[in-house]
């Protein structure tokens, strides 16, 4: 089961805006997600440095769906365990 996503971007300013927006949005507001900007797993990527972490709180449904109108690089998937598992561009 994922715990969440990991979103790379191409620049800092795209994470900016992606992290914005989903603050905004009306699962964040309702607290079945919970974002926030970290430095890029080295495993993952070296693009901008930055990432966004959405992180799915208790039964909470989200998504990679909701990530089809952001300016990104990659989404990845984490579990429990920490394995990323890269949903696509």
């Amino acid at each position: 089961m994922i715990s969440g996503y990991v979103i790379t971007f191409h620049t800092h300013y795209e994470s900016l805006v992606c992290m914005r927006s989903l603050e905004k949005s009306e699962a964040a507001q309702n607290g079945a997600i919970a974002v926030k900007l970290i430095p890029v797993p080295r495993e993952l990527s070296s693009a901008c440095g930055t990432a966004v972490k959405v992180t799915i709180k208790d039964g909470g449904i989200f998504g990679a769906e909701n990530f089809t109108n952001i300016e990104r690089d990659e989404v990845f998937t984490f579990d429990a365990a920490g394995k990323y598992t890269a949903v696509g561009k």
